[in-house]
Parts: structure tokens; sequence; C-alpha cells
């Protein structure tokens, strides 16, 4: 198989398994071999190990090491959770940064929000999203905050990206909020900056428990169909 036949069958690979993890065809916790997948494609192993790769950094797989993959297992109470503890402390630590604020961090701050509206949709959106927020978070000079922002950030970003890939309009809603903590930031209000950040926490928290609620009232089945979904080619 040629690498651009190879990439292709990839692609819908990952789009036929996002489909059928978003959809609740494939539950959470649900194993994922990429040999099975295969099998059932018709395909070699390669692209599939492709597109377990690329789900696996999408945070809609887990996988430890060499062993099987796994379907994101979202849990409700835990996403609360973390957003619970996360909100008043990176709203915080945006305080901060806007009150430490130079005219070299604006300046930074604005190409970061300019590059996450230009990134595609998908990881390098993720990718940006994060870049913006931990730039946000350490700002201030506060070490242990940020350590702390930063470990909650890495625990909620599968929630994220399942939101990202099950809501195609979740960064365009969400890139107004960051237009305005740019505004803020450069104008120097850390209370108004501290209010929007928490809010912008919060509005992510509940467009992914509306998500999550949505998935977990889908029909599951415990293998991929090909009648549902078709055969890559």
């Amino acid at each position: 198989m040629s690498a651009d036949v190879a990439l292709s069958a990839a692609e819908q690979v990952v789009a036929l398994l996002r489909e059928q993890i978003l959809n609740g065809q494939l539950p959470g916790g649900a194993p994922v071999r990429e040999q099975d997948v295969a099998a059932q494609l018709g395909l070699s192993r390669t692209p599939v190990r492709e597109a377990v790769g690329r789900l696996v950094a999408e945070g809609l797989l887990i996988k430890d090491g060499n062993k099987t993959a796994h379907v994101f297992r979202p849990s409700l109470a835990e996403l609360l959770e973390i957003y619970e503890i996360r909100a008043p402390l990176e709203s915080m630590a945006a305080r901060l940064t806007c009150e430490a604020a130079d005219k070299d961090f604006v300046r930074d701050l604005e190409r970061a929000g300019k590059a996450l509206e230009n990134a595609e949709p998908g990881m390098a959106w993720s990718r940006q999203h994060e870049a913006f927020h931990l730039l946000l978070a350490r700002g201030g000079g506060r070490r242990r905050l940020e350590l702390m922002v930063t470990m909650l950030r890495v625990q909620s970003e599968p929630y994220v990206r399942f939101a990202v890939a099950g809501d195609h309009q979740f960064p365009q809603r969400a890139q107004h909020d960051h237009e305005e903590i740019v505004r803020l930031v450069a104008s120097g209000d850390g209370k108004g900056l501290e209010r929007l950040v928490r809010n912008h926490l919060l509005a992510t928290s509940k467009q992914v428990s509306n998500l999550l609620a949505q998935a977990a009232s889908a029909p599951t089945a415990s293998h991929l169909s090909r009648r549902s979904a078709g055969r890559p080619r």
C-alpha cells in the first residue's frame, strides 16, 4: 500500500472510529484492537495503527504503552470536580497575570490569540487553545499556582477534546471569549478578566456535561458495523 493510499485510509478510519465513539456505538472503556478493526474493514494494520494514534492524541482513545487502546471513559462526576477546583484557581491566575502584564506579554498573548483563531479544527486548534490558556495562567509569576492549573488542565483536556470532536461549533463559540480575554489583559482589567475566565470555564463544563448526557443516552453497539459505517476504500 502506497503512503498516499495508506494516509487516505487512515483518515477514513479516524472519521469512522470517531463517529462510532461519539454516537455511543463504541462505548466508554471498549477495547479498540487494531487487528480486529483491520480485519473488519479489510485493511492492513498500517492505516489502522495511524488512526488509533491520532485518536489517542485527540483524547478519544486511551493507550498505555503497547497495550490495546480503549475508548475514553468520560465521567460526569470527575468533570464537575475538575472544573469546580479549576475555575477559581485559573481565574485567579488570570487576574494575577493581568496585574503583572507588560507590553511584551500583551503582544505575546495577542499572537497566541491570533494563532488560536487561525488554527485548523481538531488537534491544531486543541494545541493552540492549550497554549493560549497556559500563557494566561503563567504570566503572574506564581509557580505553584501555575503547576496546579497545568495539572487540572491536563486532567480536563480529554473532555475539551471530546467537546471539540462532538461539537464543531465549540471553537467558534469560544472565540468571542478569547478575544475578550486579550482585550481585558491589554486594558489592565484584572477583576473583569477573573470573572470572564471563571464564566468561560463554567460554560465549557456545562457544554461538555450536555454532550456527555447525549452520549449516555445514545444506543450502543459492541463492535464496528460495516452496514452502519461503510468500508473505507
